[in-house]
């Protein structure tokens, strides 16, 4: 069973993941640091520290990737491989833009559609949803999706950035919305929410 805590953090507020299963922890866009967030890694065990998982290349949700692979070296960066650039290029990942360049570095793993990663007893499911950036991607782990900046309650995210579209955005919303089940949103910025919830609600599920 899944354990998943959620912190706000940095100026612009985005969401940062704690999820722990029996096994192992994970950390999915650490984009600011945070004594919390630490904490809950220390207190669960810094060796059972498996994946910085991220759902895309934007500063606000990579910011402190950089400092934590230097304190837990043996976990392991993923990030999609169409959003791999954005790692060392502050035009992309708009650091520059906003004034808060942030440090850059390398994945230590690039994910493409459907691939699976091991987490124990679960597994994490890649997803390649692209429309706020060419590489977006969300998560699946059992009943719970990590969405980032592609779904948000009530909306969706920015597609007027730098390898954004509304064309591959519609095209990612559809997918979602065509998952099984009634999933667990856990999204990039505000609160968390359910896929019925959406397709009832949110204005673009509703155009499909």
């Amino acid at each position: 069973m899944l354990n998943i805590k959620m912190l706000i953090l940095g100026d612009i507020e985005a969401n940062c993941y704690f999820v722990t299963n029996d096994e192992f922890s994970l950390v999915i866009d650490p984009g600011a640091p945070s004594d919390e967030l630490e904490k809950l890694i220390n207190d669960f065990g810094a060796d059972k520290f498996k994946y910085i998982l991220l759902t895309h290349g934007h500063f606000d949700h990579i910011g402190n990737v950089k400092a934590l692979k230097k304190k837990y070296p043996k976990v392991t960066i993923v990030i999609s491989e169409k959003d791999s650039k954005f790692t060392e290029n502050a035009n992309l990942n708009l650091s520059l833009f906003f004034g808060d360049v942030c440090d850059t570095f390398k994945a230590d793993m690039e994910v493409s559609d459907e691939d699976k990663l091991d987490f124990g007893n679960d597994t994490i499911r890649v997803l390649l949803t692209p429309g706020h950036t060419q590489g977006s991607v969300c998560y699946l782990i059992g009943n719970s999706l990590f969405t980032g900046d592609t779904l948000f309650s009530g909306t969706v995210g920015r597609m007027d950035f730098p390898t954004g579209s509304e064309s591959d955005m519609m095209k990612s919303i559809k997918r979602l919305s065509e998952l099984p089940g009634n999933p667990d949103i856990y999204c990039g910025h505000n609160a968390p929410t359910t896929l019925e919830r959406e397709k009832k609600n949110n204005y673009m599920m509703r155009k499909l």
